[in-house]
C-alpha cells in the first residue's frame, strides 16, 4: 500500500514535463519575442513541491539568469523579497521577475513590479493550482478584510476572474501539474513575425549605452525639448505629458531637469504623490550632471522634492515646478499649483497603480482651459522599455483592468434620469460580466484621483461592499459604491475603540465618531458608508448623482441602517454638495491629509430616529469642539473650509437664547464706527461670529468672502500680516476696513434675530 505522499510524488513525475521539454520551449519563445523586445509570461501551477522544481528548471533553460524573487515563502530562495517589496524594484532594469502568487496576490504590487521587466524578459507567475485556486485562503485579501472577517471569509471572485484571463490568453507559457500539458501556443501573430531579411533590432534596454543622460525614443526627446521650452518660455503655459508605462516620461523629466540645471543655476523644484514616484526623475537628472562635472563643474543647486500639500501650502520659489504621477494627486491641489507657479510641467500615467490619468485628463483639463488656455499637451506612445503590442503589457491590463473605460461619450449623451434604472449589482454576476465590470470599474476610476488595482478586488471581493448603477438602455452612466459598517456588540471593543486602543479594520465611519468626535455610542449603529459616487461625464449636471444618492438612501432604509454617511477632503465645494444631498458635517480632522493636502470631513445623514439623534449631538459636538480646535490644530484649516462647516451647524446664538446686551452692542458699534482697535475687539467678535455668522450668510448681510476675512481673524486667530496676505489686501489699513464692514453685516444680523426672539 503506497502512502499519500508516494502517491503525490508519482503523480507529479507523471505529469510534470521534463526539464528539457521546459527549456526548449522557453528558448523558442525568447527566439521568437526577443527581436521584437517582447516579455514573457510563464503560468507556472500545482502544488508547492512541483512548482519550486519547474521554476529551478526554467531558471536553468535561461543564458544568463538573474532572477529576482518576489515571495512571502520563507527558504524559498536565497535571496528573495517579500511581496510588499515589489514597488522598490520601479525603475529598476530586470531581465527575469519570479512572482510567488501561492504566498497571496497582490495586485497594486504585481501591476508595480511587472513595469520592471525588461523587453526581452520573463514573468514566472507561480500559483497553485487554477481549479481550486479561487476557493483557497488568501494573505493579501486581508487588506480589504473587514472586521470581523478575515482573508478566509472572502469570496473569490477576483482570484477566479484572474484564472479566466490568464486561460484565455494564447500568449502565456502554461506549465501545469494537474493536466501533463505544456501549453505552448507561439507567443507571435502571423502578421507581427519578423522578417528572416530583416536586421535584428536592438532590444529596447540595449539601445543606449548611455541612456541615463539621452533620450531612447523620438518621443522621448520630444518631451525632453517641451520640458527645456517651458522652462525657457513664457510663463503660464504648462505643459502635460501623458504616457503609458515604459514610454520613458519620468526619465524625460529627469534628462531635461539635468540640461537645464547645467545652463545656469536654477531652482527646480519635483513633487509626486510619494518620493519613490520620481526616483527615476533623480536618477537621470544626476546622471546628466554628474556625466558633466568636468566641463562645467558642480551646479550650486540640485533637485528638491517636496510633497505636494507642502508645496501648495509653503509655494517654495521655483523656477521650474515638475509633478510626476500627477493623477495620483487631487484636482484641487493641482489647481493651486497652476495658480502659485508660472512654468510647470505635469507628467502622468495614463493607465498606472498610483492613480489614473484618465481621470486626470478629464478633470483636470477643464481647468487649465480657463486659467491657462495656452497649456500644451504631450502623448509618448513609443516604448522604452519593451517592444510596441508587448503581450505582457497587454495581460497586465486585462488582469487588473487597468484600462478600464465607461460607455462611450456618443452613447450616453442623451441620457435621461426617468429613463434610467437604478439598480444593486449581484456580484457574482457582476464578476462573470466583462463589459459591465469595465464600465462600472471605468466610472469609478474617473471618479477618484487614486483608484488603484486592489480597489478591484475590493469591488469584487469585499465582504460588505454594495454597489448601485444607474442604468440607461443598457449602459452604465452612474455608478455607486457603498460599505455596511458599525453595530459592535460587544461593551469591551466599544470600549475599547472609544479609548483609542482598538481600531478594527473597515469601519471608517463609527470608529471617527467614537474616538475622535467623543460620541462612545458611536460604534452602536449602523451605518452605510458612501465609498465612490461617479456619473458619466458625458451625463453630468441631470441629475443622476442624486438619483443614485435617493436608491442608496433607500437601501439604507431597507437593510435597517441608523445613518448614511461619507468621508471626503474638505473643500467648500464638497461640503456644500453633501450638504444639498442631506448630508450635514459632523467631523473634521485636525490633520492635513499628505496626499490630498486637505482635512478629512465626515458628512451624516440619519436613517432611523436613533440616527437622526446621533447627527445632532455630533453636530452639536464638532460646534463646541471648533470653538477651541479654530484657534488651536485647526489655525491653518482654510478659512473658507472653516465657513463652510460653521454656517451648517446649529446656530449657537439661537440654541444659546442669549441676546447682545447693552455693553456688548456699545463695544460692537465702536469698532464698527469708531476706531476701537482689532485687538480689544477680538473676544467679543469671537463670540458673535460663532453665534451669528451662520444667520448673517443665510440672511444676505454677509458674503462668504467677509466671512472667511471674519473666522480667520476672530476664530483662527491669525496675525494681521498673514490676514493682509490671505486675503490680498494692500495692507493694514485696507484690512481693517474691511473687518469692520464685516462686523456690521453681524450686527444687522444680530440685531435682526434678537428682535425677532424678543417678539415671540
Amino acid at each position: 500500500m503506497t502512502s499519500d505522499a508516494e502517491s503525490t510524488a508519482a503523480s507529479e513525475t507523471q505529469s510534470s514535463p521534463s526539464p528539457r521539454q521546459i527549456g526548449e520551449a522557453l528558448r523558442r519563445r525568447l527566439r521568437e519575442a526577443g527581436p521584437l523586445g517582447h516579455r514573457l509570461c510563464i503560468l507556472v501551477s500545482g502544488s508547492p513541491a512541483w512548482i519550486q522544481a519547474s521554476v529551478i528548471a526554467l531558471i536553468g533553460a535561461l543564458p544568463d539568469p538573474q532572477p529576482v524573487w518576489l515571495t512571502d515563502q520563507p527558504g524559498k530562495c536565497k535571496d528573495r523579497l517579500p511581496l510588499r517589496s515589489a514597488t522598490a524594484l520601479l525603475g529598476q532594469d530586470i531581465p527575469l521577475l519570479i512572482y510567488d502568487a501561492q504566498s497571496g496576490f497582490d495586485p497594486d504590487g504585481f501591476a508595480a513590479a511587472s513595469g520592471a521587466i525588461v523587453g526581452g524578459g520573463v514573468l514566472i507567475l507561480m500559483t497553485p493550482p487554477l481549479d481550486p485556486w479561487p476557493r483557497l485562503p488568501d494573505p493579501q485579501a486581508e487588506r480589504i478584510a473587514v472586521w470581523p472577517h478575515s482573508a478566509p471569509d472572502l469570496s473569490g471572485r477576483f482570484i477566479e476572474r484572474l484564472v479566466r484571463v490568464l486561460r484565455a490568453d494564447p500568449r502565456v507559457l502554461h506549465l501545469d501539474q494537474s493536466g501533463g500539458a505544456l501549453s505552448d501556443t507561439p507567443v507571435l501573430a502571423r502578421d507581427a513575425q519578423p522578417s528572416p531579411t530583416d536586421p535584428e533590432p536592438p532590444r529596447p534596454a540595449e539601445r543606449h549605452a548611455n541612456r541615463l543622460t539621452q533620450p531612447c525614443t523620438r518621443d522621448q526627446a520630444e518631451a525632453v525639448e517641451a520640458v527645456i521650452k517651458t522652462a525657457r518660455g513664457r510663463a503660464h503655459r504648462p505643459l502635460v505629458i501623458k504616457a503609458h508605462r515604459g514610454r520613458g516620461k519620468s526619465a524625460a523629466l529627469g534628462i531635461a531637469a539635468g540640461r537645464l540645471m547645467l545652463e545656469r543655476d536654477r531652482r527646480i523644484l519635483v513633487t509626486a504623490p510619494s518620493r519613490a514616484a520620481v526616483e527615476t526623475v533623480f536618477r537621470h537628472a544626476h546622471a546628466v550632471l554628474d556625466s558633466a562635472l568636468a566641463r562645467h563643474g558642480e551646479p550650486r543647486q540640485r533637485l528638491a522634492f517636496l510633497a505636494p500639500a507642502d508645496v501648495a501650502s509653503d509655494v517654495p520659489a521655483a523656477d521650474l515646478l515638475l509633478v510626476d504621477e500627477a493623477a495620483g494627486i487631487p484636482a484641487p491641489l493641482l489647481e493651486t499649483l497652476v495658480a502659485h507657479y508660472g512654468r510647470l510641467v505635469f507628467a502622468t500615467t495614463i493607465h498606472g497603480y498610483e492613480g489614473t490619468g484618465r481621470g486626470f485628463d478629464i478633470r483636470f483639463r477643464q481647468h487649465l482651459d480657463r486659467v491657462a488656455p495656452d497649456w500644451r499637451t504631450l502623448e509618448l506612445e513609443e516604448p522604452i522599455r519593451w517592444g510596441r503590442d508587448d503581450p505582457l503589457e497587454d495581460l497586465v491590463f486585462r488582469m487588473l483592468l487597468l484600462d478600464a473605460a465607461p460607455a462611450p461619450d456618443a452613447r450616453v449623451t442623451a441620457t435621461a434620469p426617468q429613463a434610467c434604472d437604478c439598480i444593486a449589482l449581484d456580484r457574482d454576476r457582476l464578476a462573470r460580466d466583462e463589459p459591465l465590470l469595465a464600465q462600472v470599474f471605468g466610472l469609478l476610476i474617473l471618479a477618484h484621483y487614486q483608484t488603484r488595482p486592489m480597489d478591484l478586488r475590493m469591488l469584487l471581493d469585499g465582504p460588505n461592499i454594495r454597489i448601485l448603477v444607474a442604468r440607461h438602455q443598457g449602459l452604465v452612466v452612474g455608478a455607486l459604491l457603498a460599505a455596511r459598517e458599525g453595530r459592535f456588540t460587544e461593551p469591551e471593543l466599544r470600549d475599547a475603540i472609544f479609548r483609542g486602543s482598538r481600531r478594527p479594520r473597515g469601519h471608517l465611519l463609527p470608529q471617527t465618531l467614537s474616538a475622535h468626535a467623543g460620541l462612545p455610542d458611536a460604534t452602536e449603529h449602523a451605518y452605510l458608508r458612501i465609498v465612490r459616487i461617479a456619473v458619466h461625464p458625458a451625463a453630468q449636471g441631470r441629475g443622476l448623482g442624486r438619483q443614485l444618492l435617493e436608491a442608496i438612501q433607500q437601501q439604507a432604509r431597507n437593510e435597517d441602517m441608523d445613518c448614511l454617511g461619507a468621508s471626503f477632503g474638505g473643500t467648500p465645494e464638497l461640503i456644500r454638495f453633501w450638504d444639498r444631498c442631506g448630508h450635514r458635517p459632523v467631523q473634521i480632522g485636525c490633520s492635513r491629509n499628505a496626499a490630498s493636502g486637505e482635512h478629512a470631513v465626515v458628512s451624516l445623514l440619519g436613517i432611523s430616529d436613533t440616527g437622526a439623534d446621533l447627527v445632532r449631538r455630533a453636530q452639536a459636538r464638532l460646534e463646541s469642539a471648533l470653538r477651541t480646535l479654530l484657534a488651536g490644530p485647526l489655525r491653518g484649516l482654510d478659512p473658507g473650509v472653516a465657513v463652510a462647516l460653521a454656517i451648517r451647524l446649529p446656530a449657537a446664538g439661537q440654541t444659546e437664547g442669549i441676546a447682545l446686551s447693552q455693553a456688548q452692542s456699545r463695544e460692537l458699534s465702536a469698532f464698527v464706527d469708531g476706531d476701537r482697535s482689532l485687538t480689544a475687539s477680538l473676544p467679543l467678535l469671537a463670540d458673535l461670529t460663532r453665534r451669528y455668522l451662520g444667520p448673517a450668510v443665510a440672511r444676505g448681510e454677509l458674503d462668504l468672502e467677509s466671512a472667511r476675512l471674519l473666522l480667520a481673524a476672530a476664530r483662527q486667530l491669525r496675525p494681521v500680516g498673514e490676514l493682509v496676505e490671505l486675503l490680498q489686501a494692500s495692507g493694514r489699513g485696507e484690512l481693517l476696513k474691511r473687518l469692520r464692514e464685516a462686523a456690521r453685516g453681524l450686527q444687522r444680523a444680530a440685531g435682526a434675530l434678537d428682535a425677532g426672539a424678543s417678539t415671540v
